[in-house]
């Protein structure tokens, strides 16, 4: 059972929500049916979890031990979705992988050989048991030829509504290697989405040698990862040659946002021709971004909330959403079944929020993104 939730507010439970990032606890045992090599279904039965470079976990932070991270339960199929559903107040909640980890094991035919079984057994086991449930397909975002046989495989399933992949202590994707992948996601009406992972530096960087508590790991490595991941789809010009992507970022935080858009203006503008030598940019003669840094900020990519972590001050708060642009860029999420979950219920308390950004927030926005 899990960690019991503060009431729902009815006049949450009135309002139809989309929930964007709703997590499936599928165990890497329930996916060995769908992995064809026995090689890696060998090696795959010795684990729960393929094996990864991260070495802290939630357990540290608490005096209850163990994983730290599912309290408020687990969802294995479309049948426990429901049931949650029910309990959180959410209409519809696009379904996330639990996998947060999977970038940071070291085979990648393994890793791949987990991504294609996972969207396997969301079609199989999710998907159908309730038309209102849509899910994400997990990308092998190490391999771009790989990530384009499994969107030429599945993208066009009905259910399948975002490409998911993941931000941290890993390669940015504005490489050229990527553009096959954009262009097949603007081609499929696609957003890509990219979660929290890893927030974690390697044991050999010295930041992550220094660091020694959670709320350091998690609390700050994971929107500095976002941030990495965001500036660099930016400035390596993605958005000049594919504006219609959608990208989504997933528990990376959106407090940052007006830091981020006027620090890139402010350095973009002092010394703006370094954009010419990369890559995409040089390839096609282009000397300059078509916008500023912040105007792709803005209309490229949208937000996920939690955690909402808002200043105390509900006029404050109110005013940091609106310098993040929160009706076009902010969508809800839960995180269920995290420990950092948010019901919806912080949209009621604040009374400085009103019905427009609240209906913006919980479902408009969402139905923008994944095209709902």
């Amino acid at each position: 059972m899990g960690q019991e939730l503060d009431p729902v507010r009815e006049r949450a439970r009135d309002e139809f929500i989309v929930d964007t990032d709703f997590h499936l606890n599928v165990s890497i045992e329930e996916l060995l049916p769908y992995v064809d090599d026995e090689r890696i279904v060998e090696k795959l039965k010795r684990l729960d979890h393929p094996p990864g470079t991260q070495y802290w976990t939630a357990a540290y932070a608490t005096n209850h031990g163990g994983r730290g991270l599912a309290t408020q339960g687990e969802a294995h199929d479309g049948e426990d979705i429901r049931d949650a559903m029910e309990e959180v107040g959410i209409d519809v909640p696009i379904v996330t992988p639990g996998l947060n980890y999977l970038p940071s094991a070291h085979n990648p035919r393994m890793k791949t050989a987990v991504c294609r079984a996972y969207n396997d057994y969301v079609l199989d086991h999710v998907v159908d048991a309730s038309p209102d449930i849509r899910a994400q397909a997990m990308m092998p975002q190490w391999d771009p030829e790989a990530m384009i046989e499994e969107l030429e495989r599945i993208g066009s399933e009905d259910d399948i509504v975002g490409a998911y992949g993941w931000f941290g202590p890993y390669t940015p994707l504005g490489a050229p290697e990527y553009n096959p992948v954009y262009e097949k996601l603007c081609e499929l009406d696609m957003p890509l989405s990219l979660h929290g992972s890893g927030g974690y530096w390697p044991r050999t960087d010295p930041i992550g040698q220094g660091l020694r508590t959670w709320t350091e790991i998690l609390g700050l490595g994971w929107p500095m990862h976002a941030i990495m991941f965001v500036g660099n789809l930016i400035m390596t010009g993605v958005f000049d040659r594919y504006p219609n992507l959608r990208v989504l970022v997933q528990e990376g935080g959106v407090n940052w946002l007006p830091f981020v858009a006027y620090r890139l203006d402010e350095f973009y503008q002092d010394h703006p021709e370094d954009i010419q030598l990369t890559e995409r940019m040089f390839d096609t003669d282009r000397i300059y971004l078509d916008h500023l840094p912040s105007e792709y900020l803005f209309e490229n990519f949208y937000f996920s909330t939690q955690p909402i972590t808002g200043p105390p001050n509900a006029k404050h708060h109110k005013e940091l959403l609106d310098m993040c642009h929160a009706p076009n860029t902010i969508a809800f999420s839960s995180d269920w079944p995290h420990h950092t979950f948010d019901i919806p219920n912080w949209l009621y308390t604040n009374p400085h929020i009103d019905e427009d950004l609240r209906a913006s927030i919980l479902r408009e926005t969402p139905e923008e993104v994944f095209g709902l």
